[in-house]
């Protein structure tokens, strides 16, 4: 193989990519615009939560003890009482209003967004250590507001009935924590509550960080793959290229070099623009969330996976003879690529002698480890073998593609009649020689 004749060909392929306005827009101009308008729609939807109150109605309000009842109170005029309402400051205020009528009627007509009900012998009963007062939450189901409101009342009720029972406990003459039977040191639960949130981002991003790069090398793949076929061969200059001193293995691997080199620019450029939006978020939040050295081997990563899926797809793009025929083949990319992707967010899913050699499971579960904070050692022992693993996957899809580059059926479909057979079938077939 002449490594000129095949950066030669790669170098053109390239430059015709480039010169494609519609693939320049899908890969570079559009995470340009969709990762911002993400980010400010996301923005806009933590404002709207926080200035929109969450509104209570109260049936029965006059039953709950107020100031002069020697009780702890749970609504001061139409909020919550001071120091129960733990994410007023995240969320916005729950404002309780007096409800008259049916509760159906006003969880329907959207007059209130939970519906609180005492019930009539609450007063008596929370004074009777024999009885326990009851209250009742009534939602509207299918709203996503009427949920969060109803979490957040739960929450206040449980503050209030944590200090009613310290009240009961003072007047028997026990310590306020006489039913806590153990002392628990927990130091997540200790932690602020800036930083377990910073927490809970940064384990987010280190499980979606893998998908999303395996997702934009899967689409930066699978343009040029069908264009450099399918697309040639639409546009009559197949022809050209293999009547050329190139020989068909040169062919087959200046297009995927091409390819690889496409998709994997397009990984990085996403890349980029997600840890952007990603630092922004740790500026906020004070706390750090990226993990640079684990986001740098990610990219690293992405090498292999970027070669695995230009070799499969110039070897099912090639058999196409139009573009849209080879967008249809090569969808089954990304939906064999997800299923293997998802498997690897699984929880407890490990890199294991099992999983290293899946072609996409196996580096995004490195990937995701590289991310990890969680002060265990690199696997660095898994390196060789999954790098090993993609490059068996990479090497039988380049086989396979330069067999169908030699094959007339495949190389001319578009001329003669064609059998009705199916795609696997006309994939396999042994019925035409090979091109001198």
């Amino acid at each position: 193989m002449r490594w000129s004749v095949v950066r030669l060909i790669a170098g053109k392929e390239l430059r015709d990519l480039l010169r494609d306005r519609r693939t320049v827009m899908l890969i570079l101009v559009l995470p340009a615009v969709l990762y911002p308008l993400f980010g400010g729609v996301a923005l806009s939807f933590a404002y709207a939560l926080k200035s929109q109150p969450a509104v209570v109605g109260v049936v029965g309000g006059d039953r709950l003890p107020g100031p002069g009842s020697g009780l702890p109170s749970l609504v001061t005029g139409e909020r919550a009482a001071d120091g129960l309402d733990a994410n007023e400051d995240d969320f916005g205020p729950v404002v309780f209003r007096p409800l008259d009528g049916d509760p159906a009627a006003a969880l329907r007509e959207k007059r209130a967004d939970v519906v609180l009900v005492v019930a009539p012998d609450f007063a008596l009963n929370l004074g009777d250590t024999g009885h326990k007062p009851k209250l009742t939450i009534l939602h509207r189901e299918g709203d996503e507001k009427a949920k969060l409101a109803g979490r957040r009342l739960s929450g206040i009720i449980r503050v209030w009935e944590k200090q009613l029972r310290e009240r009961r406990f003072e007047r028997a003459h026990l310590p306020k924590d006489f039913d806590k039977v153990l002392t628990v040191d927990d130091p997540q639960t200790d932690k602020p509550k800036e930083k377990r949130a910073a927490d809970e981002l940064r384990d987010t991003f280190c499980r979606i960080f893998p998908f999303i790069v395996m997702m934009w090398l899967v689409a930066g793949a699978i343009q040029p793959a069908v264009d450099m076929t399918a697309g040639e061969k639409e546009r009559g200059t197949m022809e050209t290229l293999l009547i050329s001193p190139a020989e068909r293995s040169e062919i087959v691997a200046g297009k995927f070099l091409a390819t690889t080199a496409f998709s994997f620019a397009s990984m990085v450029w996403n890349v980029l623009w997600l840890t952007a939006g990603a630092v922004v978020i740790e500026r906020l939040f004070d706390n750090p969330i990226v993990n640079f050295p684990g986001v740098f081997g990610c990219v690293v990563l992405g090498v292999p996976l970027a070669m695995v899926f230009s070799a499969v797809g110039v070897a099912l793009g090639v058999f196409a003879k139009s573009t849209k025929e080879g967008q249809y083949y090569l969808m089954p990319i990304m939906l064999v690529s997800m299923p293997l992707a998802f498997w690897s967010m699984l929880p407890g899913a490990e890199l294991t002698p099992g999983t290293f050699w899946v072609p996409v499971t196996g580096p995004l579960l490195l990937q995701r480890r590289l991310l990890t904070v969680s002060g265990e050692p690199i696997p660095w022992e898994y390196f060789g073998p999954v790098l090993g693993a993609q490059a068996v996957w990479v090497a039988a899809a380049l086989a396979f593609a330069v067999r169908q580059f030699h094959r007339e059926s495949v190389l001319f479909r578009e001329t003669g009649p064609q059998k009705r057979i199916g795609l696997f079938s006309r994939l396999f077939r042994r019925d035409a020689g090979p091109v001198e």
